[in-house]
């Protein structure tokens, strides 16, 4: 039950995150990542699967986030699209998709909203929203259609468990 009161309230939260006007932008430069990653330095052409491994941040009591992965992904037409995954979870999966082989640069945004509460008087709270942004960049090579993945297989199916136990 808990689990479902915090997804609602972090689909919520991220809803309402267009009304935020504070943002900071902060970069993986700093002594300890705040995020690791799973990401292939191949990639399948067309659709993969990558994921956040890793949270670097110690949150305290009256303190929660909710992390998206934000990426321009290339469709089968040539076009872009600006794909944001977020699943309520501290290590979203999230996916890239490359129509084109041979070497690319894949930039990733990562939106950490801080949320914290803090108590009033008259049985009160407010919430202040904190949006960070976090960018990286990963050179990949995309190989031809024949390629398959492993990794992208093994991230498909820890992805299929992750959300059979825990569906969103």
């Amino acid at each position: 039950m808990r689990n479902r009161f915090t997804l609602i309230f972090s689909i919520l939260i991220l809803s309402i995150s267009c009304k935020n006007k504070e943002a900071k932008s902060e970069n993986e430069n700093s002594k300890i990542p705040q995020f690791r990653f799973i990401i292939s330095d191949t990639l399948a052409y067309g659709k993969n699967l990558a994921r956040i491994s890793e949270y670097n941040r110690i949150l305290k009591e009256n303190e929660s986030s909710v992390i998206a992965v934000i990426i321009e992904n290339k469709l089968e037409n040539g076009s872009t699209k600006i794909d944001t995954f977020s699943d309520g979870l501290k290590t979203p999966f999230f996916g890239i998709s490359k129509y084109q082989t041979g070497k690319h640069k894949i930039e990733i945004k990562v939106e950490e909203k801080m949320m914290r509460t803090k108590k009033l008087p008259n049985d009160s709270l407010s919430l202040e929203i904190k949006d960070i942004y976090y960018t990286y960049e990963f050179d990949v090579f995309v190989k031809d259609k024949e390629y398959k993945s492993e990794l992208n297989e093994m991230l498909n199916k820890q992805m299929d468990i992750e959300y059979n136990k825990n569906p969103i």
